[in-house]
């Protein structure tokens, strides 16, 4: 089973159908994707099951950021994006500006 330098390891399809009890031991315990090649292609992947619940909940949380976004675009919808530019540079620069105390006189 050949490991590459940057990525995780690649193993044949032959290779992995003989060797299939230790590999998916090793996925298991290293927790690292293992590529399957045929022909030198790669075809499929084993994938330790936290990975895949880790992709899937990103996935749920991504869903749920995009619908968050759109709500609070809605608003604006008719808003050129010059304009929103415009006005968070202006924004910024009054936030930004100094304050002048008032000395008591």
């Amino acid at each position: 089973m050949a490991r590459t330098r940057h990525g995780p390891r690649r193993i044949a399809a032959a290779d992995a159908r003989q060797n299939f009890s230790q590999l998916i031991g090793d996925v298991r315990t290293a927790e690292e994707p293992v590529i399957i090649e045929k022909g030198g292609v790669p075809v499929a992947a084993i994938v330790p099951l936290a990975v895949l619940e880790r992709e899937r909940r990103w996935m749920e949380e991504r869903g749920e950021r995009l619908a968050l976004l759109e709500r609070l675009r809605r608003p604006f919808r008719d808003v050129s994006a010059e304009d929103i530019g415009r006005k968070a540079t202006e924004a910024i620069a009054d936030v930004r500006r100094p304050r002048r105390r008032r000395t008591p006189r």
